[in-house]
């Protein structure tokens, strides 16, 4: 009798230990949403300090929760900000520290003060979302210009040479979901960055020469609709 009874604790035990572990095992997942990034998803607005709170859609700062002073250019996507304020507080954010900025649902990503000729901290929107994320913004690069000088009596040049100049380029950005990389969206980066989809890699690289530059941004789209980003955070 006193061996059976023993059994039956024990098998109690081990069905409540059972019952704990899968408790436990949830309890990681408990109040988190799961997210697929598509490539108009819409990000929580707010104030983003580091490229972790991006990727989890999780700003240090709602919207609703400050006072933010800034101006979208329509004809660029480029959003200068001039001052943040914490409304419970009156306390300004430094804006210096703020790694990107969600208004409407689209994410603006901070452009480096060396790469584009603004006085105030500036950003770009995220014109595509997902595991490559895509935008671009203007500045102006210096080139090299051949010029000729032309006697007017012969139309000969007497004179030839190359001045810089600077023009006006649109720069083109990729920034990586997973790792937070940034590179230039040229045919050696894209390709290095969809490897996981070789099926995509090999048409890519099939293309026509004169097609490859042309096409690469229906590509990039081909691969965000086929290869979807799912991760853990505020959806």
């Amino acid at each position: 009798m006193r061996t059976l009874l023993s059994r039956q604790k024990f098998s109690n035990l081990k069905q409540s230990f059972l019952y704990l572990s899968l408790l436990l095992a949830a309890l990681p997942a408990f109040g988190q949403d799961s997210f697929t990034v598509t490539k108009n998803f819409h990000f929580t607005d707010g104030v983003y300090l580091s490229f972790e709170e991006f990727q989890a859609n999780h700003p240090s700062y709602r919207m609703e929760d400050v006072e933010a002073y800034f101006f979208t250019n329509p004809q660029t996507a480029l959003t200068e900000v001039e001052a943040v304020v914490i409304k419970e507080t009156g306390q300004p954010v430094d804006t210096g520290r703020i790694w990107a900025i969600s208004i409407g649902g689209i994410p603006y990503v901070r452009v480096p003060r060396s790469e584009i000729n603004k006085e105030l901290p500036t950003f770009a929107a995220l014109k595509l979302r997902g595991k490559i994320c895509y935008y671009t913004y203007p500045d102006w690069r210096s080139k090299q210009v051949f010029i000729a000088a032309y006697n007017p009596l012969n139309g000969r040049p007497f004179r030839t040479g190359t001045v810089e100049r600077e023009n006006e380029v649109v720069v083109k950005k990729m920034l990586h979901f997973d790792t937070g990389e940034v590179a230039d969206f040229t045919l050696d980066n894209f390709l290095a960055w969809i490897q996981d989809d070789p099926t995509l890699v090999q048409t890519v690289k099939e293309l026509p020469p004169e097609e490859k530059k042309e096409k690469l941004f229906k590509c990039l789209l081909i691969y965000l609709d086929r290869n979807l980003t799912e991760v853990r955070g505020e959806k």
